[in-house]
């Protein structure tokens, strides 16, 4: 940091470190440079603070799987910023109100099938394990969970790791299985798996008002 304490970048006040210190999750440099990436547009498309970086991080390539891992990794790190009131990457509600849509009521259970007509092109489904879940797919790639969407009632699965629902229930995000408040993910899979409490692939689980998938509709 020392580098940084300089006259010229007088408009930083503190520093926030994240350490992993489980010996067999570590970072690489590919991963790290990933990672930088991925907050640097995560910030920019908050349009909560001014960026005063003279580069764009370079994006290292990682292995899909990789990227995964990776961005479970950044949703840790983004949910333990909100909890110290720090949401530097959550979009400022300006940004939230553009992209919000009418959530599904609360009040009485209702299959995303009968609220589908007239939606944006960019909503899509989630039910595997009779979750009923809905988002919006963002122009940056990110998936935006609406309030109203419920889990599965069903017991995580044996190879999920629960700590990021937990993390999420502890925020106020999630209550009783239910998301009361709208969530941005950066990846579908982490969105999905969430509402599934299971490894999933989002890219084929979540699908249009069609039947078709983010893959089919975005990748293919």
């Amino acid at each position: 940091m020392r580098q940084h304490q300089v006259a010229k970048e007088k408009w930083w006040d503190f520093v926030v470190a994240f350490v992993i210190n489980n010996a067999d999750h570590q970072l690489s440099k590919a991963d790290i440079k990933y990672l930088e990436n991925l907050m640097y547009q995560r910030a920019q498309q908050s349009q909560r603070m001014q960026l005063f970086n003279g580069n764009t991080p370079h994006k290292s390539f990682v292995a899909e799987g990789r990227k995964y891992d990776l961005a479970e990794v950044f949703e840790n790190i983004d949910l333990l910023l909100r909890a110290f009131d720090l949401p530097v990457f959550a979009p400022a509600p300006s940004t939230l109100k553009a992209l919000k849509l009418m959530p599904i009521a609360t009040s009485a259970p209702q299959h995303p099938k009968m609220t589908r007509q007239g939606e944006s092109d960019r909503m899509f489904w989630f039910d595997g394990r009779g979750s009923q879940a809905r988002a919006t797919y963002t122009p940056e790639g990110n998936l935006l969970v609406h309030r109203g969407s419920r889990l599965t009632p069903k017991a995580p699965a044996k190879s999920f790791n629960p700590a990021l629902v937990r993390r999420l229930e502890r925020a106020g995000v999630i209550k009783n299985n239910v998301f009361v408040d709208d969530y941005l993910f950066t990846s579908p899979s982490t969105a999905g798996s969430v509402i599934y409490k299971a490894r999933c692939n989002g890219w084929t689980m979540w699908h249009d008002q069609a039947g078709k998938t983010l893959d089919q509709r975005f990748r293919t």
